[in-house]
């Protein structure tokens, strides 16, 4: 068991995590002659980044992309924007764009990891959106991993609390604690050969655009800590660290609330009915692997 972090406050807590994410950033940057650009998903992780961009970068512009205009990503990305005083590319694309689009995945299956419905919408809205404006030579700054980091993605993860208690005799926070550590080490384990969300698109796709991007929470080597802070202390449940970050820089996180891509697109269903019909598969993600692989595909939706 790795040792668990009792902070002594939340403000000291909140300048360490400042420094490390600005130490990754200054690291990992490429084009420093250029101000960073913020991808805007509307939560409070890229609200994070973008109040620490904002005050050591100078951060004026954030892209949001997305297929339905009024759904809640888009309202609130805006928002944040507002609060930040920084501009906000919205830039949409069609159903249709995404299913005539369907052939740029071909070869990007085992290569880059687009293995099931939820990463072909994720690389064709983010790749097709992307194109659409300048992103050349520019460090793209993206929140994937923050929620990882502090161990709060699936609910079932703390289901083994109990059980956790009474081998260790610990109370419940601590051991939920443990719990969420042993989830941090096998998502970071090099050595997995599944992928788990969808950070890795992004990277391929940025760079096949001519940006650099860069996902601080990913950089495990640095911020690790953060997974190893107290359950009771950070909550991860509410996210409350990443709040209170967001609050220590000065601004206002309330009502702060990212969608699930798969509601908040509006093509989720419609894409996996597709896919089941092109391919003659049992299943939508059947249906990916199939096409992707060479299967023949019937005439459109």
């Amino acid at each position: 068991m790795r040792e668990i972090i009792h902070p002594k406050s939340m403000d000291e807590t909140c300048e360490r995590y400042v420094k490390d994410l600005k130490f990754i950033i200054d690291r990992e940057r490429k084009f420093p002659q250029n101000k960073p650009v913020l991808m805007l998903s509307g939560g409070v992780d890229s609200f994070m980044l973008g109040a620490l961009a904002k005050k050591y970068y100078g951060l004026e512009r954030s892209i949001t992309v997305g297929v339905k205009k009024d759904s809640k990503d888009i309202i609130v990305s805006q928002d944040t924007a507002s609060k930040l005083g920084i501009t906000n590319e919205l830039i949409f694309i069609t159903l249709e764009e995404v299913i005539d689009n369907l052939h740029l995945c071909k070869g990007k299956g085992g290569f880059i990891g687009v293995t099931n419905v939820f990463s072909l919408i994720y690389y064709l809205v983010f790749y097709l959106c992307l194109k659409q404006t300048d992103i050349r030579e520019v460090d793209l700054l993206q929140g994937d991993g923050a929620d990882t980091l502090l161990g709060s993605i699936q609910t079932f993860m703390y289901a083994q609390s109990p059980s956790v208690m009474e081998k260790l005799d610990i109370d419940k926070d601590t051991a939920k604690t443990v719990l969420k550590q042993r989830f941090y080490v096998k998502a970071i384990d090099p050595n997995k050969k599944s992928y788990k969300g969808a950070g890795h698109l992004f990277l391929e796709l940025a760079k096949e655009l001519g940006a650099n991007p860069i996902m601080p929470f990913k950089h495990s080597d640095v911020i690790r800590w953060v997974n190893d802070l107290y359950y009771g202390f950070s909550r991860p449940d509410k996210k409350l660290l990443h709040k209170k970050f967001i609050e220590y820089l000065g601004y206002d996180p309330k009502k702060v609330k990212r969608g699930i891509m798969q509601i908040e697109t509006g093509i989720y269903k419609t894409i996996q009915d597709h896919m089941m019909q092109i391919t003659g598969a049992n299943s939508p993600n059947a249906g990916v692997v199939k096409y992707l692989n060479g299967g023949r595909a019937l005439p459109g939706l």
